[in-house]
């Protein structure tokens, strides 16, 4: 495996951690706690398989919908309540911080995963058609 796809697995892997983190340090209600292990679970399923050869892409469609997801849970949508938004308990608050990190670690993993899959694809040698 190539050094950049093992160290996106890497990364992939040590965003996962952070997950369980998160949900360690900050207390979470049953649906919050169980959606963290889905995006956990969700993130060691994406490394596993760009171990295994498989492409970066589901890996990097992942990180963008983990990361904006992380983001928004802080920030909130119109007219919506936020997960961590200044509309919550101020424990929650004080978590917003760690929040936004993680949804920018996310899409850094992001860039990362579409940067190795375009250069994967640009060293693909192109079909030569013959001219007419």
């Amino acid at each position: 495996m190539p050094a950049g796809l093992r160290v996106l697995v890497a990364a992939t892997l040590i965003m996962s951690a952070s997950h369980l983190v998160l949900l360690i340090a900050a207390p979470h209600n049953l649906g919050w706690s169980l959606a963290l292990l889905l995006m956990t679970a969700w993130c060691i399923k994406c490394a596993l398989a760009v171990a295994q050869g498989e492409s970066p892409q589901a890996l990097m469609l992942m990180s963008a919908l983990m990361g904006l997801a992380h983001i928004i849970m802080v920030l909130g949508l119109p007219g919506g309540a936020a997960h961590h938004s200044s509309g919550a308990a101020p424990e929650h608050v004080a978590h917003a911080v760690p929040m936004l990190v993680v949804g920018a670690a996310e899409l850094l993993l992001m860039f990362f995963a579409a940067v190795l899959l375009n250069r994967s694809r640009s060293r693909t040698p192109k079909p030569q058609y013959a001219a007419n």
